[in-house]
């Protein structure tokens, strides 16, 4: 059994922090101070059945991991700052409300979104950062310093972290942390991460809520789709214009939504892994006869060499941006061999979307697109209104969809 040193003595500076670390692995009857339990889902735990079963609040996060506290969560740090696009579905007024830090990703990966969200959340502003832990900058001596009573992490930060050796200073330092997925396996994982959110942040009601709105679009998307004839192939490409050609995903992100939407996402028949790049050559030979492609609001750095402009999306952009960059992506070298643009079924999606609970309006919106007899009566423009007004903190504006013919 792991010892777990009460939070109550732990100290902020590192050194104290490894010193008590050793007199805690040394000590044994100090676990029966300890605050919470954890299993890893696999067989391994830190603590007995019967402490779990005597916790004030035990839950399991998407890796199968249970984690137990003795006392409702009050200190949380949001290892992703776009976990806020989940935080804010439980309370759309304070979305940072007991999140103590966060990750450094919010302001770079959405910078239109944070913008709005600093308007009408000053507070964003004051969250201190930690760091990626997808990227190894992140050190248990941060973590320590803001006494947390738990660390949300995502599946990518997980498997890095399990990588790099991070989990195991976690573990040893006794800090929690649970995990969270929205982009991996977004039709698995969505309702189990807000579900989960919902517990750790007490707020389930909202959870619950929102889960049954998810759902409903979904099972309502599946329906629709599955009396399709035919499924168009359709290549699913990742931050067009920002990355090198052609970058997509198999079997999983965004490309799951495009199976389900009525759909054949390409990646999954030519890619060995979940995501990576297929050469323009490889794509023109496919001949694909829808193309998705993400954008978003990137600032481009002067040292990278853009060979057509990435499609402008986001909530700053306008229609006649959005148009213009997605016809640009026809400037790639080859891609004037394609049908698809030639045909008008382009089309363009806000790449945020490949992380975000809200993904449920991407799934609607690829049902239009790719399926468009089916799905003709869908107002996702309306739909996408009405929830956004329900969940989010500032006006929807700008552009997030767009599409070669209107």
């Amino acid at each position: 059994m792991k010892c777990i040193i009460e939070r109550s003595l732990k100290v902020k500076s590192y050194t104290k922090m490894v010193a008590g670390v050793v007199v805690a692995a040394c000590t044994i009857f100090v676990s029966a101070c300890g605050g919470g339990t954890t299993s890893n889902g696999e067989g391994g735990s830190s603590a007995s059945g019967n402490a779990a079963n005597n916790a004030a609040l035990t839950v399991t996060d998407v890796q199968g991991r249970e984690v137990s506290f003795d006392k409702q969560p009050e200190r949380i740090i949001l290892a992703e700052g776009r976990g806020v696009f989940a935080t804010s579905i439980l309370d759309k007024d304070k979305p940072f409300d007991k999140v103590v830090a966060r990750g450094s990703d919010l302001k770079t990966a959405a910078p239109s979104f944070y913008e709005e969200l600093e308007k009408a959340v000053p507070e964003t502003k004051d969250i201190p950062e930690i760091g990626n832990m997808a990227k190894g900058d992140v050190t248990v001596e941060n973590l320590l310093s803001y006494n947390p009573d738990v660390v949300v992490m995502t599946a990518d930060h997980y498997k890095a972290s399990e990588t790099n050796g991070m989990l195991t200073k976690m573990d040893d330092a006794g800090i929690k942390y649970v995990v969270t997925d929205f982009r991996q396996h977004p039709l698995t994982n969505t309702t189990k991460s807000i579900e989960l959110l919902g517990k750790i942040f007490d707020k389930e009601d909202k959870a619950e809520a929102f889960n049954k709105d998810w759902t409903d679009t979904v099972d309502r998307v599946k329906e629709t789709a599955a009396k399709a004839d035919k499924k168009p192939k359709t290549f699913l490409w990742r931050a067009a214009g920002w990355n090198d050609c052609c970058a997509t995903v198999k079997e999983s992100n965004l490309g799951e939504l495009v199976n389900v939407a009525g759909g054949d996402n390409m990646g999954d028949h030519i890619l060995d892994s979940e995501s990576g790049d297929i050469t323009p050559e490889k794509v023109i030979a496919e001949q694909p006869e829808k193309i998705i492609a993400t954008g978003g609001s990137w600032v481009v750095k002067p040292d990278k060499n853009i060979q057509v402009p990435y499609v402008t999306l986001g909530y700053k952009a306008n229609e006649e941006q959005a148009k213009q960059t997605l016809e640009g992506l026809t400037a790639t070298p080859g891609f004037d061999q394609l049908d698809a643009p030639k045909n008008k079924e382009m089309y363009g999606v806000w790449h945020q979307f490949y992380d975000s609970p809200f993904n449920f309006l991407a799934l609607e919106q690829f049902g239009v697109w790719l399926q468009p007899d089916l799905f003709k009566d869908v107002d996702v423009t309306k739909h996408y209104q009405q929830a956004h007004e329900k969940y989010l903190p500032f006006p929807n504006s700008g552009v997030l969809f767009v599409s070669q013919n209107g």
